[in-house]
């Protein structure tokens, strides 16, 4: 199962009184999106679900390093694919690097700009709840956390625009169990306005 006891907590009772009835809301109706590792903070993660009949994803985040020294995301860790790939130099996207977090600043990690690539998934991932993935820089060390799964056309966290689109493609009721709360949290991330051309 996909929801971790995070989001139980930052949802509290409306979670638990849906799974109390029988319905499972989803991760992203959790509240607060943020993870803290020396001086470095994640912030909305979240990835693009794997389209039909595909099995690769991409993870996108704002790490931001409140720190004075630079930091490097050099790996991260999911159980449910094969691989990730770092794509973290923005003039070269095509090649496996680190994504490089200067001092006192934020890194996006967004459509259109670096990403990560996750490569192989070993099983369906369900768009709307959350995935447990390990970040692991450089200096700061690993950090777990929970990545929201977003529409594969999704162009930031919790894109309701595109949560549309994929529930009407796969003739989902909204009123339904497990698509209940999916709606509920869009925070209106806009400030992602880059088109996806390289997301793989």
């Amino acid at each position: 199962m996909m929801v971790k006891r995070r989001d139980l907590l930052a949802t509290g009772g409306s979670l638990l009184a849906g799974a109390f009835f029988g319905v499972f809301a989803p991760a992203r109706s959790a509240k607060a999106h943020e993870y803290d590792v020396g001086k470095l903070k994640v912030e909305h993660p979240w990835l693009r679900a794997p389209a039909d009949g595909e099995k690769n994803a991409t993870f996108y985040a704002f790490i931001h390093n409140n720190g004075d020294t630079p930091d490097k995301l050099v790996a991260v860790k999911v159980e449910k694919f094969d691989k990730a790939i770092i794509h973290g130099d923005p003039k070269k996207l095509e090649l496996e690097t680190p994504v490089v977090v200067p001092p006192k600043s934020t890194t996006t990690l967004a459509p259109g700009g670096v990403y990560v690539a996750l490569t192989g998934a070993k099983k369906h991932l369900e768009v709307g709840w959350g995935l447990e993935m390990t970040l692991v820089f450089e200096k700061a060390g690993e950090v777990v956390i929970d990545a929201a799964i977003d529409a594969p056309d999704a162009m930031h966290a919790h894109d309701a625009e595109a949560m549309e689109r994929w529930e009407k493609a796969h003739n989902m009721d909204t009123s339904g169990p497990k698509e209940e709360a999916g709606h509920d949290a869009h925070h209106g991330h806009g400030h992602h306005d880059h088109h996806s051309e390289d997301a793989h």
